[in-house]
């Protein structure tokens, strides 16, 4: 079994942030594995026999004891290390329920009208990335019930597994994730995506993100091989 002095040995996992979206459009993603973007906080999961730490994109400790006690026995592996978000949108029966802040989510017109974002409208693009980012990192009121939703996997008994490309590392992910009431994997899918864009926006999803399946994974880098974008209204 490993302890968390095992954990920490993985070079420099303490000081690894989560990978940041790029600013390269979705359409550019090369064979895209796509996503829900889940709202509220990011985090990178250490978890190990007998210690759990959930570190946010600032370094800092985020504290959700429920999460932590659950993920203590929810990996089946001796250590990992875990891309993910504390979030509200799969608690209980509301999975996918979006209960934050009031944002217009755009019309099919608008999205039309972000394709401009491939030419010279690089500014605005960036600014709805930015948006985007804030609404996702939402507060959450108090007495809601978050849990952990896991998107990645990055390192795994004592080994990196940033160079591994992103399909494989999600196959490990559903292989050691031991799915609870607060802790859940997150769904990826390939194209056609017509289907779950509709069944995601019902459960009040606002966007998706889209990752190229061969994609290494870069702590707290922007990768371009990632990409964000609005789920229209249709």
């Amino acid at each position: 079994m490993y302890d968390r002095a095992m954990v920490q040995a993985i070079p420099n996992t303490r000081d690894w942030r989560p990978q940041q979206f790029g600013r390269r459009a979705a359409r550019h993603v090369e064979d895209p594995v796509i996503e829900p973007l889940w709202s509220g906080v990011r985090v990178l999961a250490h978890v190990s026999a007998d210690a759990v730490e959930l570190v946010d994109a600032e370094g800092g400790a985020q504290d959700w004891p429920d999460v932590i006690r659950e993920l203590a026995g929810s990996i089946d592996a001796g250590a990992a290390v875990l891309d993910g978000y504390i979030t509200t949108e799969a608690a209980n029966e509301g999975v996918g329920l979006y209960g934050g802040i009031s944002v217009e989510r755009p019309t099919a017109v608008d999205v039309a009208r972000q394709m401009l974002w491939f030419g010279g409208g690089r500014n605005r693009r960036q600014e709805l990335i930015d948006s985007l980012e804030a609404d996702m990192a939402r507060p959450f009121a108090p007495g809601e019930e978050v849990v952990f939703v896991a998107v990645d996997l990055l390192a795994l008994d004592g080994e990196p597994l940033l160079d591994v490309p992103l399909l494989e590392r999600k196959r490990l992910l559903d292989a050691v994730v031991i799915e609870g009431d607060r802790v859940r994997r997150g769904i990826h899918v390939r194209p056609p995506i017509d289907v779950w864009i509709n069944t995601w926006r019902t459960l009040g999803f606002r966007s998706l993100a889209y990752k190229d399946a061969n994609s290494r994974y870069i702590p707290g880098e922007r990768n371009d091989a990632w990409a964000t974008w609005w789920i229209p209204n249709r």
